[in-house]
């Protein structure tokens, strides 16, 4: 785990290999086409009826558009339009206002007032079991406990292709305070209300909005303010998070260009959340109290004030914002913490993806929009940051994080596709990449090749290594590290790949020992079984499981188990007793079984370091023996090949159920163990062989 030293450091080392450019002002950049659009948006929130009572004036340049379209939601009631304060006739339906313009109104600025009222009571998730979609299906709910409206919800009208900037102001009960994108302009109380007002001055595609009683907290970073948004439960996080805020915001300052906002702002969500907006983050409080978040998923979030939030996607051409983010966040943390943990960071992307991703389910990059699932996850994160991790291998670190920097200077508030950092990387690297956007992002898939063929002959003093690569369908080109393994030393050479079969060579002065290609995992690639250790992920994707129940199971157990298997998002799954487990459905399903089986034989294939006892386990040793203790374990199935067991052994009922819901979050692992619901030991299983590999024996 990082901490905001390492952060500093990091900082500093980024200045050595980056070739840091004059930093320049980042005024807000418009969009080349669209309506211009000034809204004034004023709110009342009657939590008690879940309502909003809402106006807008929109100031708007017509430029000679005949009829006005908004995007409002279609649980609107009461509606009302004026143009230029006069009554006018509309339509509605389908969640689209169409409003027609007069002759004259139609190469003139006109004001247009939306007066609406609505009941937003989306049902909130107190405990959610699946963590999948990170906003659970809410888009806009008002309660006393808190209100949460999303963009795109339609609590306020949305002119279709317009460029619009934003004055808010939003009434509610004393107390409640209201937060959104752009400056604050204050939260006054007065006559048993609470108002806060808003302004946005930059361009946005769509207005969030929170409301709840915060305890507000703030610093200054140079022109930006950082603040907390925080309920009165965790106002103690506030000092931690403001300090680590300001230092990621001078990071990506001096390493893109400078924050683009007046104000980066964490905000409490009264149900669990993960969201990046404009200017600030909004977050779950049971998230903010974990104490990782503010090293991991802090920085995630704004970094995405650069990409994302900044630099605008263009959505219908695919999402890269999520693949870069990860990249020049959660992976270059881990990047300069060491080499092995960055190795280890990539190859976990190849497993993700090699576990989670079928044919059927896979989709190019330029399709991703968001995620929604695992496999969306693996495609849009995962497979994304790998591909800016070979851009970067391609045309070395001095042109990628120059290319990152143009891009940010000439896109800043505009839509960016795919196609635009194409052409920001080809300008820096001076290189078409034409190839290599077309089939790693214009196409889906991933490389698959194995080492074949390889011969080792001495000739006079020196050995020659010859072999080849073999390629599966579809084929990829691609620089290849080849990494050969003498009693002496290691030597590396880089080969060109494509087609079906690409030949190497190699010398060396000493007796080979092991030869091994892609050996950091740079390349995108689909591992083979035997590169990939059985884990929960692999269990999440699982095509069909049957899951055992032991027969001293209790009533509470088994609703833990339904607990595991709906978090872990078991869409073909059947529940069976041990007496109604029938060998023919076992040997075609993965199996889950919860508690200790009474045949021994559905555990044969349970790694040596686990054993398991009536009323205790043990791992590497230690011993558990607990009612607060909880194991679980992924390993190959007892009967078929290339299919998985699980086990899941809590102590008793009660820390069954604590922990059946959170092993979801552990997707990468092994085996796990548990104490009092919190995790105790983690781990992978080892790799021992993979067709990347050829080793020699050690005989004359």
């Amino acid at each position: 785990m990082e901490t905001c030293s390492d952060i500093f450091r990091f900082k500093h080392c980024l200045k050595i290999f980056v070739v840091l450019l004059t930093i320049f002002s980042c005024a807000a950049a418009s969009q080349a086409v669209g309506l211009n659009a000034a809204h004034r948006i004023q709110v009342e929130l009657v939590p008690d009826e879940m309502r909003l009572n809402g106006r807008d004036d929109i100031a708007i340049q017509t430029n000679g558009i005949q009829v006005l379209e908004f995007r409002l939601s279609e649980r609107i009631a009461q509606l009302k339009v004026e143009v230029n304060q006069n009554p006018r006739n509309f339509n509605f339906e389908n969640g689209r206002l169409k409003l027609n313009l007069e002759t004259d109104e139609q190469f003139h600025d006109v004001q247009v007032s939306i007066h609406y009222s609505a009941i937003f009571d989306d049902p909130v998730p107190v405990r959610p079991v699946n963590t999948d979609n990170p906003g659970f299906g809410v888009t806009a709910t008002i309660s006393p406990k808190g209100s949460f409206l999303l963009d795109g919800a339609g609590w306020y009208p949305e002119l279709v292709d317009s460029v619009a900037t934003y004055r808010v102001e939003v009434s509610a009960p004393a107390g409640l305070i209201a937060v959104t994108a752009g400056r604050s302009r204050g939260h006054v109380t007065a006559n048993g209300k609470t108002v806060s007002a808003w302004e946005v001055n930059y361009p946005v595609e769509g207005l969030s909005l929170s409301v709840a009683r915060y305890v507000v907290a703030k610093k200054q970073v140079g022109k930006v303010t950082v603040a907390t948004y925080l309920l009165p439960p965790n106002k103690q996080l506030a000092a931690s998070y403001l300090e680590a805020s300001a230092n990621y915001i001078g990071l990506y300052s001096d390493l893109f260009g400078a924050y683009p906002f007046e104000k980066f702002a964490v905000v409490e969500n009264f149900f669990p959340t993960g969201y990046g907006f404009p200017s600030y983050t909004l977050m779950g409080g049971r998230v903010l109290q974990l104490p990782f978040i503010i090293h991991t998923s802090l920085g995630h979030e704004i970094a995405h004030c650069w990409w994302g939030n900044g630099v605008y996607v263009d959505y219908a051409a695919g999402n890269w914002s999520e693949g870069l983010t990860t990249y020049v966040a959660d992976y270059l943390f881990k990047e300069m913490k060491s080499k092995n943990a960055a190795r280890d960071y990539r190859r976990q992307w190849l497993r993700n993806f090699s576990t989670l991703v079928g044919p059927d389910s896979d989709v190019a990059l330029d399709r991703f929009q968001s995620r929604y699932n695992p496999v969306s996850k693996a495609i849009g994160y995962d497979k994304g940051a790998m591909v800016f991790h070979m851009i970067r291998q391609i045309l070395g670190a001095e042109a990628f994080w120059g290319a990152l920097r143009d891009l940010y200077r000439d896109r800043l508030f505009r839509r960016t596709s795919w196609t635009d950092l194409q052409h920001a990387f080809e300008t820096r690297g001076k290189r078409s990449l034409q190839d290599f956007f077309d089939q790693w992002i214009f196409r889906k898939g991933a490389a698959q090749f194995s080492v074949d063929a390889v011969r080792a002959e001495r000739t006079g003093g020196i050995w020659k290594v010859s072999g080849r690569i073999i390629q599966l369908r579809p084929y990829y080109n691609f620089p290849l590290i080849l990494a050969l393994k003498t009693p002496e030393k290691m030597t590396t050479q880089i080969i060109d790949v494509s087609g079906q079969a690409t030949t190497f060579e190699l010398t060396c002065n000493d007796r080979p020992q092991k030869l091994t290609a892609d050996p950091d995992y740079d390349i995108f690639r689909r591992l083979y079984p035997s590169e990939i250790p059985p884990a929960v992920n692999a269990l999440k994707s699982s095509p069909s499981v049957v899951t055992v129940l032991s027969d001293h199971l209790d009533t509470e157990l088994k609703k833990a188990a339904e607990t595991l298997v709906l978090s872990l998002g078991l869409k073909y799954n059947e529940f069976v007793t041990e007496d109604e487990l029938k060998r023919q459905g076992l040997v075609k399903n993965d199996i889950l079984m919860i508690g200790r089986p009474r045949n021994k034989d559905l555990l044969k294939k349970m790694p040596a370091m686990v054993t398991i006892r009536a009323k205790s386990f043990s791992l590497n040793n230690v011993l558990y023996d607990k009612a607060s203790d909880v194991f679980f374990g992924v390993f190959d199935h007892p009967y078929a090949e290339n299919r998985i067991a699980a086990l899941f052994m809590p102590l008793s009922s009660q820390s069954g159920k604590i922990v059946a819901g959170k092993i979801t979050h552990y997707g990468k692992y092994s085996y796990l163990t548990f104490h009092s619901g919190k995790n105790s030991d983690r781990g992978v299983l080892p790799v021992e062989m993979s067709p990347l590999m050829y080793a020699w024996g050690h005989s004359k």
